[in-house]
């Protein structure tokens, strides 16, 4: 029997991980911003195991094949599991539609879209692009995007 995630359990485990940091800002606003950041950074990393920049960085490897829009970003993580490593970065854009930023610099990128369905839901939608190497999943919306970079099976 193995104990091995799936790669889907370990996106979910991400981002709970990046969703209780979040929620627990506002339970630390009294203390000071690095106590803060080290407290919210160490909790990220008990719950993925992974190496995490909460200091607007790509994460350690981050394949530079794989752009990412302009904007701020706020939120890098990187797993190796099974010997696969993942990437996960929030960014905050500053474009008008995002996810059509997301789109064309893949594309200008080299990316083709993947068979896996890309939707959208008003100012939501999910795109899937990938090349060659690695597949590149990015959920957002308006307010922000989530890129989720793993290697081609």
């Amino acid at each position: 029997m193995s104990t091995a995630l799936k790669p889907t359990t370990s996106r979910l485990r991400i981002i709970a991980a990046v969703a209780a940091a979040v929620l627990a800002g506002p339970l630390l606003a009294g203390c000071s911003a690095d106590a803060v950041g080290g407290a919210v950074n160490g909790a990220v990393q008990g719950a993925t195991g992974g190496d995490v920049s909460l200091a607007g960085q790509l994460p350690s490897g981050w394949p530079a094949e794989v752009p990412v829009v302009d904007g701020k970003l706020l939120f890098g993580a990187t797993k190796t599991e099974n010997g696969k490593r993942t990437w996960v970065v929030t960014v905050k854009s500053d474009a008008a539609d995002p996810l059509a930023e997301v789109k064309t610099t893949l594309t200008d990128a080299g990316f083709v879209l993947d068979e896996s369905p890309s939707a959208s839901v008003g100012t939501a939608g999910v795109v899937a692009m990938k090349n060659a190497n690695v597949t590149v999943v990015v959920v957002g919306n308006t307010d922000g995007l989530l890129y989720t970079v793993t290697p081609v099976a």
